[in-house]
């Protein structure tokens, strides 16, 4: 019993925050040069049933250079490459590419946002436990804005307690969509050659580019 009464309160000095544990997850991503992990994607709407399921790919390198090859399934591949200038969203079945302002993708896609580390998650958002920090348990903690925001309501990370890494994110906006993407098999530091984040059309695909507005 008076063991127990003294690892108590050791235990509560030794349990991060949840502050304490997304730094640790920014620290993590902003020492790695480069990384490729495994995704999952789903998205639904809440008034709906069945929602959108995708995978494939993800390569990431600062600064906001990305690569998401879409894989499955197979009659939705796509890909969508961050230079660090523009992006450039091709869908092979199409025939056409889309290319869009970086600055532009940003500020609506929060995936690209969080990998980019561009947010000020401790300045934007209320940071706070989805549940209590159980021992051997990942971590799962809830961001909310703290202005409100029509692309994003809630924010939800799945945190390795071992390697910091992201496992999953979600995402709910006010629309009642919510986006979910669970990474794997995911590798820090890798190197990847120059210029696998610069995009060339195949011939006779159409090049559609947005505005700067």
């Amino acid at each position: 019993m008076i063991c127990c009464c003294l690892l108590a309160p050791l235990q509560a000095l030794a349990a991060p925050t949840p502050l304490e544990v997304v730094t640790r997850v920014q620290q993590q991503y902003d020492k790695s040069g480069a990384f490729k992990a495994r995704f999952v994607q789903e998205s639904r709407l809440q008034s709906a049933g069945q929602g959108e399921k995708a995978e494939g790919l993800l390569y990431f390198q600062k600064p906001c250079r990305m690569r998401w090859q879409y894989e499955n399934p197979p009659a939705q591949k796509k890909e969508i490459i961050a230079d660090g200038r523009e992006v450039w969203m091709f869908i092979p079945q199409d025939a056409v590419v889309m290319v869009y302002p970086l600055n532009r993708v940003l500020r609506s896609d929060l995936v690209m946002r969080f990998f980019s580390g561009m947010g000020q998650l401790s300045r934007d958002f209320q940071i706070s436990w989805n549940r209590p920090p159980e021992a051997g348990a990942n971590y799962v903690i809830d961001l909310y804005p703290h202005k409100p925001q029509p692309e994003l309501k809630r924010l939800t990370l799945t945190i390795n307690p071992r390697t910091f890494q992201v496992e999953k994110l979600e995402f709910a906006n006010a629309l009642g969509e919510e986006t979910r993407f669970a990474f794997s098999q995911m590798e820090l530091n890798i190197h990847l050659e120059p210029g696998f984040f610069i995009f060339t059309p195949p011939p006779g695909v159409q090049v559609v580019r947005e505005g700067r507005g």
